[in-house]
């Protein structure tokens, strides 16, 4: 159903009328010469990653959620060789010594890149249990745990060369300068001159000297899906929508937003190029995206996570011939409530809902309308599968047929997954926005 099927008579009649080379970076405990020559121990130890894991793209592909221990990845394996956040001593292929990679991390959570300011090193731990009396397959550091598990990377092979479908979740991965080491954040106890590394040349966890240069892969602890949602966005067909954002903070910061259809896959945006932009927003700067009325009806919703001190809303404009245009300011819902609950007046309007779910997972809507004295007047429920979303006049939704003539509240509420809620109140000449409070 589009919004154009839920307006009243008035407004569809109007519309109607129109149309590290391996030399140069070395350990004390193995140089990575002879980690290629170590190849024969792992093709007879077998060490394989070969089983996929789940990875799971967020933030519109820039990152990806490793479900077995809750972290997520920067997919950029060498930001840093293009954006060094004004940190001195990065090589121009990206690499740089341990402390110039300290730097780097705390430049980049001042940037709040992506919206974060928690980026970290990957952790090794000290021993390494998964791998007592080898430096093959270590899969208890959290990058041996992605060079192994997550990515499918076989002891001995690059991981450009051996790898599972994952591996095209990253991109500039390195394997093949300076061995593709990478830093981790831990000390060698035994000599703190040196760091704990992983080799992605091989797979081989050791140590290097920090005042050598390797490559540095952030990643975040948690999971960082979108937490806000803007339950309707649709252009053409006498659509236009807009998103604005503010800054309120001192630095500089940037954000992907993702639009996704009804159906819960991307959804092309052609004002913006693709199925999501990056916003960048100077220090107290404000940005605006603009998907302006084109072409057929287009709808769907949008998809981000509002970085501290950043402030946005949605718009809405209707144009219909004859008529001035209508436009209603909308706000953004959580991605994560169960219950959502709005006000409705259906005297002389009709109230028309999007209906979200942001999450993973199926989810059941039950809707319960009550009056204006709190008497439950109908129920009904809906199925909505990972992601979707569906538009439609809550009037017309079966077991609600009683709401015309009365004014009251609706709740809407899921027992797994989560539900986001706009609600838009039409009469016979404009619609508003109807905000719907989320727990």
């Amino acid at each position: 159903m589009t919004l154009l099927s839920i307006l009243p008579d008035y407004w569809r009649a109007a519309y109607a009328k129109s149309e590290i080379e391996g030399a140069e970076f070395r350990s004390e405990r193995l140089t990575c010469a002879f980690r290629r020559a170590a190849l024969w121990v792992i093709l007879a130890a077998g060490s394989s990653g070969s089983a996929i894991a789940d990875l799971q793209p967020r933030l519109g592909g820039a990152a990806v959620y490793d479900t077995d221990l809750n972290i997520t990845w920067l997919t950029n394996a060498n930001l840093a060789a293009t954006n060094k956040f004004g940190t001195a001593g990065i090589n121009a292929d990206g690499s740089m010594p341990w402390s110039t990679a300290l730097n780097w991390i705390t430049s980049m959570n001042l940037a709040k890149y992506l919206g974060f300011s928690s980026w970290r090193l990957p952790t090794t731990p000290e021993p390494d249990t998964t791998c007592p009396a080898s430096t093959f397959g270590c899969t208890g550091s959290e990058m041996g745990h992605l060079f192994y598990i997550e990515l499918g990377g076989a002891g001995g092979n690059s991981i450009s060369g051996a790898h599972n479908s994952n591996f095209s979740l990253f991109t500039n991965l390195q394997d093949s300068a300076r061995c593709g080491v990478y830093w981790s954040a831990n000390t060698w106890t035994a000599d703190s001159r040196q760091a704990w590394v992983l080799n992605f040349c091989n797979g081989v966890q050791n140590t290097g000297t920090k005042t050598e240069s390797a490559f540095v892969l952030p990643v975040l602890t948690g999971d960082v899906a979108a937490s806000s949602v803007l339950p309707q966005f649709a252009f053409g067909g006498g659509w236009y929508s807009a998103l604005y954002f503010t800054n309120t903070g001192t630095s500089p910061i940037s954000f992907p937003v993702n639009f996704i259809s009804d159906a819960g896959t991307p959804l092309n945006v052609p004002s913006v190029g693709g199925s999501s932009i990056m916003v960048n927003l100077a220090a107290r700067g404000t940005a605006i995206i603009e998907a302006p009325n084109a072409g057929p009806l287009i709808q769907g919703y949008v998809s981000l996570s509002l970085p501290s001190g950043v402030q946005s809303y949605g718009v809405f404009r209707q144009s219909a011939p004859g008529v001035p245009d209508q436009e209603a300011v909308v706000p953004l819902s959580s991605a994560f409530s169960t219950t959502a609950t709005l006000t409705w007046d259906e005297t002389n309007f009709t109230t028309g809902v999007a209906i979200v779910n942001p999450s993973a997972v199926a989810a059941a809507v039950t809707i319960t309308v009550r009056d204006t004295n709190g008497l439950i007047i109908g129920s009904s429920s809906l199925a909505l599968s990972a992601k979707s979303k569906m538009a439609a006049a809550l009037r017309n939704l079966p077991g609600l047929s009683g709401m015309p003539g009365n004014r009251g509240s609706a709740d809407f509420t899921v027992s797994s997954g989560s539900v986001a809620v706009l609600g838009l109140r039409f009469g016979p000449t404009a619609f508003t926005s109807i905000p719907a409070g989320q727990r």
